[in-house]
C-alpha cells in the first residue's frame, strides 16, 4: 500500500494523529457515546453524515468541519430484503479531501472506510475501516499493528475487472 503521509496534516488529521498516539500510549480510545439515531429514511444521508462526524469526533474541533454525502451507486447495499446505495462521504479541504464509503458490516452495524487508490489497479476502493478518531490516525500514520484492512476491499466492484486484489 503506498504510504498516506502527508505534511502537513490539516487539522481534523493533526487531531486523529494526536488521538491514535494517545491511545497507543494508554491503550485507551476516546469516548463518543452511542451513535445519534435515524429519525426518518429521508434523512439517511444526514444521518449517514451525523454518524462520521460523531464517530471521528468533529464536533470537537472549534471551527466547522464540511462533508458532502451522496448515494454510491457502484457499492450497492442490501439491508433487510431492500436495496439501498452505499453513502460516499467527502471531507472537503484546501488542498486535498478524505474520502470514505458508508456500508453495513455482516453484523447489520454502520460502517466507515476510507476510499483510496489499489495497489494493484489504483482504482478507488474502500481500503481501511475507519470507526474512530484513532482509526483515522492510526490509517495516516500507517501504524502497521492496529491495521487490519477493510474487509470490503476484495468485494469492492470499483476495482479494475482484471485487478488481482478483487475476490472472486
Amino acid at each position: 500500500m503506498p504510504s498516506t503521509m502527508r505534511k502537513p496534516f490539516n487539522y481534523v488529521e493533526t487531531a486523529a494523529v494526536q488521538a491514535a498516539v494517545k491511545r497507543a500510549r494508554t491503550g485507551q480510545a476516546g469516548q463518543v457515546g452511542p451513535d445519534p439515531a435515524l429519525h426518518s429514511e429521508d434523512a439517511e444521508l444526514r444521518w449517514v453524515e451525523a454518524v462520521l462526524r460523531h464517530r471521528l469526533s468533529l464536533h470537537s474541533f472549534d471551527r466547522p468541519v464540511g462533508i458532502r454525502a451522496q448515494n454510491d451507486d457502484t457499492h450497492p447495499l442490501v439491508a433487510n430484503g431492500r436495496h439501498f446505495p452505499a453513502v460516499a462521504l467527502t471531507i472537503p479541504f484546501a488542498d486535498r479531501t478524505l474520502d470514505f464509503l458508508a456500508t453495513y458490516n455482516d453484523r447489520g452495524r454502520l460502517t466507515f472506510d476510507v476510499i483510496a487508490p489499489c495497489a494493484q489497479c489504483g482504482k478507488p476502493v474502500p481500503t481501511e475501516e475507519i470507526n474512530s478518531l484513532e482509526d483515522l490516525g492510526d490509517y495516516l500514520l500507517q501504524a502497521r499493528d492496529t491495521l487490519g484492512g477493510s474487509p470490503r476491499l476484495r468485494t469492492s466492484p470499483a476495482h479494475a475487472s482484471a485487478c488481482p486484489a478483487r475476490g472472486n
